[in-house]
């Protein structure tokens, strides 16, 4: 199954002060509210979030009035009250009771939102990356500190077992000194069509601080193609990479890379301009990170390795998948296989685990809001904000053609001035960006 497949499967708030948060009172459910219903916030989180029984949804906001009629229609469905209905994230932020927000909009949206979210007092499920510049990162987690909020990044794939079971048997020798790790995905991308706006897309509110760029879908659809426009992204890597990056750090306990280099371009896929293949090399403290994607048809010669990590040690090699890992010891050794590594997430014996992802993620957002704690949070905004600005680093290396070297104090790319310079984009008027130095 190729990604695109997949995917079509099933003015600032007043006062610069945190809100005080709303008083539980007793009641059960967390007072929820999903802000960007489009297809990840409608089809994947909302009927987890619905089944879960945690939470109840209270309101839905979205600058498409189709797709928010869709998602409100899917939550009556459900059995559930009928949700209030926004099309001004600000306006919904001031909703009495409103304890809790899942922010599922496109990456150049996420630090005005989230900002915002911690300037009016609630918790926040974020979606990754969590932003698009490293200064808006880094204005972030200094909204949060202010805020004292609970926030979950969705990097769902942490929550199996696998990252546990290979990070396990590579701190028992097993592997022998891990060398190398690269990750890569090798999935077919399809291309995008300039097309008239639809009526029911506010396009220049949805296009908010970025950019406002040629409209472009599929050629046989209208719904936006966000991911595959850099105004609004920055490609493969940053939006489906950016777990197994996560993974891989959770794994050897990383922290920054001090260095990125990148090479790549676009060969295929002219439609869009994010490249269609891409070459990444981090350095971790010495230890060399590299990542990989071809989006033009590329089968590897296991096509069963298509999507995952490889972590290349002295006595072994290991693939790893997101719900199984692979073994290959030195010297000819029968291969060793644990559960699955073949990526099929819409397979019915595989739904239930990647769902019970989710669930968990949700279990430990509503634990955490009901604490008011973010002790227990498997994917806390800071750590997430370290995977985050790796592949933002990697983008840079790419469209500077330079390697960067990366000072982690503050966050700085040194003895490059055009590197530097992309570390904040500009925004469109009259949108503010919130990094204040």
């Amino acid at each position: 199954m190729n990604r695109r497949n997949f995917l079509q499967s099933s003015a600032a708030l007043a006062g610069t002060m945190a809100l005080p948060f709303p008083l539980r009172a007793g009641q059960d459910k967390v007072s929820l509210a999903i802000l960007g219903t489009g297809w990840w916030g409608t089809d994947m989180l909302l009927p987890r979030v619905l089944a879960s029984s945690l939470f109840e949804v209270v309101a839905l906001c979205d600058v498409n009035s189709l797709a928010l009629a869709r998602a409100a229609k899917a939550v009556t469905d459900a059995g559930a009250r009928a949700p209030r209905l926004f099309a001004d994230y600000r306006d919904m932020y001031r909703m009495p009771g409103l304890e809790a927000v899942i922010i599922a909009t496109p990456t150049h949206w996420h630090a005005l939102q989230f900002i915002d979210a911690c300037k009016a007092g609630l918790h926040v499920f974020l979606e990754k990356p969590i932003c698009y510049d490293i200064r808006e990162g880094q204005a972030m987690l200094e909204a949060h500190k202010a805020a004292g909020n609970v926030v979950q990044v969705d990097f769902p794939r942490v929550m199996a077992d696998t990252n546990d079971q290979v990070r396990a048997f590579i701190q028992s020798g097993g592997a022998g000194k891990i060398r190398q790790v690269q990750a890569n995905i090798h999935s077919p991308e399809g291309g995008l069509t300039e097309k008239p706006v639809p009526a029911t897309l506010d396009y220049e509110r949805y296009c908010g601080p970025a950019p406002r760029v040629p409209y472009r879908c599929d050629a046989n659809g209208t719904t936006p193609q966000w991911r595959q426009q850099h105004a609004f992204s920055r490609g493969i890597f940053a939006d489906w990479g950016i777990h197994y990056l996560h993974n891989i750090r959770q794994v050897m306990g990383l922290d920054l890379p001090e260095q990125v280099s990148a090479i790549g371009g676009i060969v295929s896929n002219t439609t869009q301009d994010q490249p269609d293949h891409l070459d990444v090399r981090f350095s971790y403290g010495g230890l060399p990170v590299y990542w990989s994607h071809k989006s033009w048809g590329y089968t590897a010669p296991n096509p069963d390795h298509n999507i995952g990590v490889y972590y290349y040690g002295e006595q072994a090699t290991i693939f790893a998948g997101d719900l199984g890992w692979e073994v290959f010891p030195a010297g000819g050794k029968a291969k060793i296989t644990h559960g699955s590594i073949v990526f099929d997430p819409m397979n019915p014996a595989n739904t239930p685990v990647y769902e019970k992802m989710l669930l968990d993620m949700f279990a430990e957002f509503a634990a955490g809001v009901r604490a008011r704690s973010n002790t227990g949070i498997t994917n806390t905004l800071a750590d997430a904000y370290r995977t985050t600005a790796a592949v933002i680093y990697a983008d840079m290396a790419y469209r500077t053609q330079a390697g960067l070297a990366i000072e982690a104090a503050t966050m700085n790319v040194k003895g490059n001035l055009q590197a530097q310079a992309m570390l904040q984009r500009a925004y469109r008027a009259p949108y503010v960006h919130p990094f204040a130095p």
